[in-house]
């Protein structure tokens, strides 16, 4: 009878590559509260030992296999990723378990591929440099190649260290429920519901929800790790090649007012929605940021590929993300889960954009298709399968009624009709490399487009016409644009690590310097420039000055 008293049970517990050991744990009214007393997360497995036949495993279902005395094991699923590189080396699987580091993961990379030890590697997805992390998603595809390499093809200046506070790395697991208003009882929203390359100003509206963290991440210094070989690689004080020169240069850092820290990953886009920004990164998950005091709120992991684009709607209350696993994902902003799940692309989402009129969501992705989405019913309107000759990288919306204007590898820029989703031009000339990014400046009637060649062009959205090129505005590829909250400013991100500031005859007025790695999107919410880089950090900068 006294073992039906008894207020805690004692297991024996079995770990991968550990010792068996014995654990009290309380007894568990649930198998959920077994679980969390062994420490067992999500993406774990509990087995028991069958009673007869100790040797074999079974996993625990419910409560009731368990018992007092019982023999446990944890099973860990190996992470997995797949490798090409060198000749005769092709999708070659690389596994380890968590725990590793990103030090011993690289090594068994480098093992695989072939290349001697100590050998330094650059991993690439594409064009793009990945910066590996232990969170890095399961199945990624990358090729290999030797870092010596790749310092002889670009033979740029080392980066300049930062040496500005940041905040820690916050918890992965950590997921907030909702918004709850601020100070009057409601979220400040944006007067645009603004993605990667369109401005925002606050004003009072809406009811949303939300519970904060109970506790902020500690200020520390930034990771390091990007700061090593990789880090390198691209320059932050300088820039190789020719570039239009700015009326002014600001000293490195002299801007920068913040820098959010969290990712384990290349950060690829930025969203903003009210005084909420989300950020998407190379490591899966989408972080989620309190713009009024800059602190990490959570966390929101789903994706199993690079999180490439992100767009919201304030008035929908709706978060859209494209990822490389070729899936859409919808997310409440009241709930922070995800809503649906849209299928359909054949290649990796690069960019979606919500268009509130006709309540329709519209992607782009590597397929080359764009495709059109019901938001209501979740359904697909339209699938435009050759929309271009080559991957979709941007989509944007201008004029009213509502045309949609995308940009792609091919070097091309389309305008689509939004109610027949025909082409109503191919605007000429064309870029001389794969077009990256499209900002609107409404207020003016023109909008921008951005490429690999280095240009940006402005195009008048009446005529459709070229206004105005400009030449050598980076020493690399321009693969962000972004407006000033007033359509005034245009703001450039570049493969060189910097962001420049041009006027409305595309004159440099800036060169904001910091980013250890190519700046991949730009945002502006209120009077403040969000720039996010591979470089695994996100920085915020004072823009009032430019007016």
């Amino acid at each position: 009878m006294s073992g039906d008293t008894r207020e805690t049970w004692l297991l024996t517990l079995r770990q991968p590559n550990r010792e068996l050991v014995q654990k009290e744990v309380p007894v568990p009214r649930s198998l959920e509260e077994l679980l969390s007393s062994l420490g067992v997360d999500s993406t774990q497995s509990l087995l028991i030992a069958h009673r007869q036949h100790p040797d074999q495993m079974f996993m625990v279902e419910s409560l009731d296999q368990v018992q007092d005395g019982a023999i446990v094991a944890v099973h860990i699923p190996r992470r997995r990723i797949y490798i090409s590189g060198p000749p005769g080396i092709r999708n070659k699987a690389v596994m380890w378990y968590p725990g590793a580091t990103a030090e011993q993961i690289e090594k068994s990379i480098a093992k695989a591929a072939g290349f001697p030890p100590g050998t330094a590697i650059e991993l690439r997805d594409g064009e793009a440099t990945v910066v590996l992390s232990t969170t890095i998603p399961n199945d990624t595809h990358l090729e290999v190649v030797a870092f010596e390499a790749q310092v002889q093809q670009r033979q740029q200046p080392p980066a300049t260290p930062s040496g500005r506070l940041t905040p820690a790395q916050p918890p992965p697991s950590a997921k907030p429920k909702g918004l709850e208003a601020r100070g009057s009882g409601k979220l400040q929203a944006s007067l645009s519901n603004n993605s990667v390359g369109s401005g925002s100003l606050y004003s009072t509206g809406g009811n949303l929800r939300k519970e904060r963290s109970d506790k902020s991440p500690q200020r520390q210094k930034s990771p390091s790790r990007a700061a090593g070989l990789r880090g390198a690689l691209v320059a932050s004080s300088s820039v190789s090649g020719s570039t239009t020169p700015a009326a002014h240069q600001s000293a490195p850092e002299e801007h920068c007012v913040h820098i959010l820290a969290g990712h384990t990953g290349s950060v690829l886009c930025l969203c903003g929605v009210g005084d909420i920004l989300f950020t998407g990164s190379q490591d899966g998950s989408i972080m989620i940021w309190d713009l009024n005091n800059l602190q990490y709120i959570g966390t929101l992991p789903g994706h199993r590929g690079f999180v490439k684009c992100l767009h919201s709607s304030y008035a929908k209350k709706v978060l859209c993300s494209g990822s490389q696993d070729r899936t859409i994902r919808v997310w409440s902003l009241e709930s922070f889960s995800t809503v649906k799940t849209l299928y359909g692309h054949t290649g990796g989402v690069n960019t979606v954009l919500i268009l509130e009129g006709p309540d329709v969501l519209v992607s782009g992705a590597e397929d080359r298709s764009v495709r059109v989405w019901d938001l209501a019913t979740f359904e697909p309107l339209a699938n435009l399968e050759q929309a271009h000759l080559g991957g979709v990288f941007a989509l944007e919306r201008f004029g009213s009624p509502s045309q949609v204007v995308s940009g792609a590898r091919d070097r091309s820029l389309k305008v689509w009709d939004s109610s027949t989703w025909t082409v109503t031009k191919t605007l000429h000339p064309p870029h001389y490399d794969g077009v990256t990014s499209i900002a609107v400046a409404g207020k003016h009637g023109k909008f921008y487009s951005a490429s690999r060649d280095r240009s940006i062009k402005e195009w008048d959205v009446n005529s459709l016409t070229n206004t105005m090129h400009t030449l050598h505005v980076h020493g690399d590829w321009v693969q962000a644009l972004c407006m000033s909250p007033s359509d005034d400013i245009l703001f450039s991100g570049s493969r060189d690590a910097t962001v420049k500031v041009w006027d409305d005859q595309l004159q440099c007025q800036d060169v904001l310097q910091g980013h250890r790695g190519p700046v991949s999107a730009l945002t502006t919410v209120g009077n403040r420039l969000f720039s996010a880089s591979h470089d695994r950090t996100v920085r915020v900068w004072r823009i009032e000055q430019y007016g």
